[in-house]
């Protein structure tokens, strides 16, 4: 959302202060916010934070820049280094055919966009949805690639195979961590990532003794910056369930909601859902590919 007229942000500003001093108890809930990209917002939805749009960006703390790839698909820029999670593409050819634009403004992969980072490239399970083999032609193109695969898709000595029942591997310091777990017969993980300062949680489709395996990931930090879960809507479901543990014992700062593309729907539900249950968290979501957001992080190293 944007506030654009400066004397319409003092005089909220206010009744903000107006308001906090008349209800020194009131209690935060979860802030339910599309991306960066102008969209029209329904206007019964009224937040508590005012997320930068693009002019706002140079005046942030330090953060990550995050793009949607699509449904699970997302990529972050930390500090020069770009991580992919579950990119799916849309039978693209490698490299782009003369005259394409491609790039992650619309949520697609450019090779040559590419080569000005650091990649490192995630997998979680080998669901279309989550998988697409395309990611092996980046490394033809890009020199400074990592590859984890939440399962044994192939025995390249080079690439990261984070096999269960937990996995955990370092370097050019950055840590990883997964629990493992099976989904509709396949080997799966979700992973915690340590980056730069910045702590990242992504759950692919993982479904498992969550209870347990988040326990476990608490012994390697006690915040989540970036969390990416499942958005889905029904109170009695794991899903939702993993989501409303994890905020209580990770307190993320920013949540993001993923999906398959085509129920984009359903991460608002889940918005809501989250803020009638007393989270205290932001909440975002895409609406389309190449939606673009800024996570303040409290202090990148």
């Amino acid at each position: 959302m944007r506030i654009n007229d400066a004397a319409d942000d003092f005089f909220l500003l206010l009744i903000s202060l107006s308001l906090a001093a008349c209800r020194p108890n009131a209690t935060l809930v979860p802030t339910i916010v599309p991306s960066q990209t102008p969209t029209a917002a329904p206007e019964e939805i009224h937040t508590t934070t005012v997320i930068p749009t693009d002019s706002d960006v140079e005046h942030l703390e330090p953060g990550a820049q995050i793009w949607s790839l699509g449904g699970n698909g997302w990529a972050l820029e930390i500090n020069g280094r770009l991580l992919v999670f579950d990119y799916v593409g849309r039978g693209e050819s490698v490299p782009p055919v003369s005259g394409e634009v491609r790039n992650l403004e619309i949520g697609a992969i450019n090779t040559d966009e590419l080569q000005a980072f650091d990649l490192y490239v995630f997998v979680t399970h080998s669901h279309q949805d989550h998988f697409d083999p395309v990611i092996f032609e980046w490394q033809q193109q890009v020199e400074n690639i990592e590859y984890f695969f939440g399962w044994g898709v192939g025995d390249n000595p080079e690439h990261h195979y984070m096999i269960g029942p937990r996995a955990d591997a370092q370097l050019d310091g950055m840590e990883v961590y997964t629990i493992n777990s099976h989904h509709s017969d396949v080997p799966e993980v979700a992973y915690l990532v340590k980056v730069d300062g910045v702590t990242i949680y992504h759950n692919g489709d993982y479904l498992a003794s969550y209870l347990e395996d988040f326990e476990y990931l608490h012994t390697f930090t006690d915040h989540i910056d970036i969390a990416f879960v499942i958005g889905w809507p029904f109170v009695d479901h794991q899903h939702f369930q993993h989501a409303m543990r994890l905020s209580e014992l990770f307190d993320p700062t920013c949540m993001f909601s993923i999906h398959r593309e085509g129920d984009e729907d359903k991460s608002r539900q889940f918005a809501e859902l989250l803020a009638e249950h007393g989270v205290e968290a932001t909440v975002y979501y895409a609406e389309n590919r190449g939606e673009d957001f800024i996570c303040p992080i409290d202090a990148v190293e």
